[in-house]
């Protein structure tokens, strides 16, 4: 494990873990990028890839630990935190009001994004196997949803 800092002459830090960058501030502006699959801008958790035509899209990223939550409450009170305000203010937090957000775009769509969801086999419970199943189905489906979810068991 190798990990360098080097600062260029036109003010900038970068930070390398194993030859690969990981991190970059402009000293002089005071502000920073990190990379990790995607680089992530100075709005944290907004991911800027790049389409094969050269186009910029910006993701939000929503996270999500199965872990933390003791019911489904606890689920969608973390998804809609995740989300733009005004999409998640009147979201139902429900599966029905989930289904609709995902292919009707109704109040709970999260928009172009990337979710990650871990502590799956707790959501499993939590849910049922297949309720737990309908949301991950749902989000692979979605045109503009990037997913990213634990491995799960079959």
């Amino acid at each position: 494990m190798i990990i360098r800092k080097e600062i260029k002459d036109d003010n900038e830090l970068y930070l390398y873990f194993n030859g690969k960058l990981i991190y970059k501030r402009w000293l002089n502006l005071g502000y920073s990028k990190v990379f990790d699959r995607f680089s992530y801008g100075k709005d944290t958790f907004i991911s800027i890839t790049e389409d094969k035509n050269g186009n910029v899209r910006r993701q939000r990223k929503i996270f999500i630990n199965g872990e933390f939550c003791d019911s489904k409450q606890d689920f969608w009170n973390k998804y809609v935190a995740e989300i733009d305000y005004e999409s998640g203010k009147n979201f139902g937090k429900n599966l029905d009001a989930f289904n609709d957000a995902i292919t009707a775009e109704g109040p709970g769509f999260p928009g172009d994004c990337i979710i990650e969801i871990i502590g799956t086999e707790k959501l499993k419970k939590i849910f049922g196997k297949d309720n737990f199943d309908f949301i991950i189905d749902l989000l692979r489906k979605a045109e503009f949803v990037d997913l990213i979810v634990e491995k799960l068991d079959a």
